[in-house]
């Protein structure tokens, strides 16, 4: 107890003394009013002031009145009043006491507390402080230690201060004005400040005392919290930025829907994010590739193993469909299971894919052509060599016959009938795509109409009956270049597949149309863009199998009826056609329902030309001169012979390339006429090369069984003139020739 402390209770002690000496001397005296009276005062102070030791200082010195009393006086009166005024002080003295222990024990709790809030905020972590706060200026009351590390003063000595005599003067006026705010407010102020390179949140707050109101604070130091949230930001930003520009599209499916989904999956959708978070997201996928989609997805819930990339197509807001390949991984989503899922957008790769798998087909389909090509040839040469001794002695032999002859109509029908072998030869050079006709400008439409009137059409009638065949023409249709012979063919092969594949009757409709395209078509052949003359045949039959479908074209690959409509030679020789005319074919076919096979045709801007007349055979008579025929079949070399004396040519005949250049070595010949292809030995383009070493000038005609190739054209290059397609016909040979010796 220090002296301050102590003054009090030498006061109050040397006021009972005194007290007690007055009412001794007072008792002695007689004045027993006196001495009741300041003998009280004592009683009452020592009960207050020294508290537990006080109440038994009390029943002491009244114990001595009652004594004193009894010593001085026998008056029952004053006994029986002594008595009374005994009870009443103890009775006072008890509560006096009671109350000033409780006074005591209320104190020290107050000392206590006042010490406990001095001590935290001496030493609270954080940095606590007391203001008194006018409005210029914030006094420090209490402050905690712990400023001394963030302002470099202990709370201790803060105490006492203000803002101006601890910060600048700029910023002491900031905190001040701060401060005030709150205390005048009544408001809670929260501040995030910076100060020697650290971070701090500050609170600051009123608090009453009495009728003053106090400004209570505390700042915490967080600057280390701050830079972890800085790197947690920054790397949701990183993480963000490669969610946000990632070139994958990536979402959270939770239950039904969505829950998050990343621009890229916008992209891919065409949708708005409020739209895919609203949308179950199995209706954006295909409804084929659902079950796949929901099975991966529940398995992927489960734990169980799903394939770690699966190609599946969904549906685009406009109902495009695009492909996608998916992969993710079970996770947590706000406490519930959920899949993170990534997807690529694979439509191009499925595209290329497509492409390739077609091209690959395309190929296949050409190899198989090419195959047969190989076999058609070597075929189409031998029968081209017979027939053309058919048909060239045949026309040799009218042209010696009178007309009134009995073997006239006879030599008719042979020629008649080797000019229709001579048809069938071209459809297997068709076939192989190695007998291009001569071009000439042509209608569809006129084609279709002679088509119609040709007794095979007519048979068409009779073995189906109940097959209608209606047409529906382009009335201005543009002119194709082409070949009418093989053009009717196509057609008649389509209609018969037609026919055929309405057993129970139908309706085929042939159709033509002009149409531009801008862009190509991806069907069973890839059609480029540009202007084209269509040609349609439409059944309403059986339709064609995905299966057949795939095989239509083959050659020799049928479903027809044997001996009524072909050997399955039909669509494969429809297939040649086209591509000899540089067309393009597109099938499309549903069973039950029919099918519909198209045909797209350049367009050519010249105009069908009349029909030329016969000629006179005066007009290709030759005038004596040479010529050599270069033949490796004896027959042909015989046959070309023949036509061209006839013709008042001098003629003689080698046969190969050989022979023909050793013959040239010592003779000279106007006009030399070569084989394209001789076995074996030299073919006519190598035998012309060595004949121009000899005689460089040389005039020559190229023949052949087949169309023209590029060694024909090289031969042209070279100087050779026109190509004759065999089999030998008086009238082309004589012009070729007649052409070839005019020739400057």
């Amino acid at each position: 107890m220090n002296v301050k402390q102590r003054l009090p209770l030498i006061a109050v002690t040397v006021t009972s003394i005194l007290c007690i000496a007055i009412s001794i001397f007072s008792l002695k005296s007689g004045w027993f009013i006196v001495f009741q009276n300041f003998f009280y005062i004592p009683i009452i102070v020592a009960c207050y002031y020294y508290k537990k030791q006080g109440f038994a200082i009390s029943v002491t010195l009244s114990c001595i009145y009652f004594i004193l009393i009894i010593a001085f006086t026998s008056d029952p009166m004053i006994i029986r009043d002594a008595v009374i005024r005994v009870i009443l002080f103890i009775l006072i003295a008890a509560v006096i006491t009671a109350l000033s222990i409780a006074r005591a024990r209320a104190e020290e709790a107050l000392q206590a507390s006042s010490e406990l809030f001095s001590l935290f905020i001496r030493h609270s972590p954080i940095y606590t402080y007391i203001k008194e706060v006018t409005p210029t200026q914030s006094l420090v009351l209490q402050a905690s230690d712990n400023f001394g590390q963030m302002i470099g003063i202990p709370g201790s000595e803060m105490a006492g201060k203000t803002m101006t005599e601890l910060f600048p003067p700029e910023l002491a006026a900031k905190i001040t004005g701060d401060d005030w705010a709150v205390v005048s407010g009544g408001d809670v102020l929260r501040l995030d400040e910076e100060l020697n390179g650290r971070s701090y949140t500050t609170i600051k707050f009123p608090i009453v005392q009495g009728d003053k109101t106090l400004l209570a604070g505390y700042t915490i130091d967080i600057t280390e919290r701050k830079r972890a949230e800085d790197k947690l930001h920054e790397s949701e930003q990183r993480y963000r930025l490669l969610i946000e520009t990632a070139s994958e599209g990536i979402f959270v499916a939770q239950g039904a829907s969505l829950k998050f989904v990343n621009p890229m999956v916008l992209e891919l959708t065409g949708l708005t994010e409020e739209e895919l978070i609203s949308l179950p997201f199995l209706e954006l996928v295909h409804h084929d590739d659902r079950e796949l989609a929901r099975n991966n997805y529940l398995k992927r819930l489960k734990g169980e193993a799903v394939d770690p990339r699966y190609p599946l197509r969904i549906l685009k807001n406009d109902k495009s469909i695009i492909w996608i390949e998916m992969s993710g991984v079970k996770i947590e989503w706000e406490g519930h299971p959920a899949t993170l899922n990534f997807v690529t957008d694979i439509t191009e790769r499925k595209q290329a894919e497509e492409e390739k798998r077609s091209l690959e087909e395309r190929l296949q389909r050409s190899e198989k052509m090419e195959s047969l090509g190989t076999l058609a040839g070597g075929v189409a040469h031998d029968l081209n060599n017979v027939l053309g001794l058919v048909v060239g002695y045949a026309e040799l032999l009218l042209m010696d016959v009178d007309e009134s002859s009995p073997i006239r109509p006879s030599l008719v029908t042979i020629m008649d009938g080797g000019q229709r072998a001579a048809a069938i030869v071209h459809d297997l050079l068709t076939l192989a795509r190695r007998g291009v006709p001569s071009r000439n400008v042509l209608n569809l439409n006129n084609i279709i109409a002679d088509c119609q009137k040709t007794p095979e059409f007519e048979k068409l009638s009779s073995y189906h009956p109940f097959v209608k065949i209606k047409t529906d023409l382009e009335p201005d249709l543009l002119n194709i270049s082409g070949s009418s012979v093989h053009l009717g063919k196509t057609l008649f092969n389509l209609v018969s597949n037609a026919s055929e594949a309405m057993t129970k009757g139908g309706i085929v409709t042939i159709k033509t149309a002009n149409q531009y395209l801008d862009k190509p078509i991806h069907g069973y052949d890839e059609v480029l863009g540009g202007d084209y003359v269509v040609l349609s045949v439409t059944d309403t039959g059986e339709g064609i199998s995905a299966a057949d479908l795939k095989r239509i074209f083959e050659p020799f690959y049928t479903k027809k009826v044997m001996g009524r409509s072909g050997t399955g030679l039909g669509l494969a020789v429809v297939w040649g056609t086209v591509k000899d005319h540089n067309g393009y074919i597109n099938v499309e076919s549903v069973e039950e329902k029919g099918s519909t096979f198209t045909l797209y045709f350049p367009v050519t801007r010249e105009d069908i030309s009349a029909e030329a007349a016969a000629i006179s055979i005066s007009e290709y008579i030759g005038k004596g001169e040479s010529i050599l025929v270069v033949d490796d079949v004896k027959g042909q070399r015989n046959l070309a012979a023949t036509m061209l004396q006839k013709l008042n040519y001098r003629v003689a005949s080698v046969p190969s390339g050989e022979e023909a250049i050793e013959y040239l070595k010592d003779q000279t010949f106007d006009l030399i006429i070569l084989d394209m292809i001789m076995d074996p030995g030299i073919d006519g383009l190598d035998t012309y090369r060595s004949i121009l070493e000899i005689h460089p000038r040389q005039k020559a005609i190229i023949v052949s069984g087949f169309s023209e190739t590029d060694r024909v054209i090289t031969a042209q290059a070279l100087g050779a003139g026109a190509y004759v397609r065999k089999p030998y016909v008086i009238e082309k040979l004589g012009l070729a020739v007649k052409k070839e010796l005019d020739r400057k």
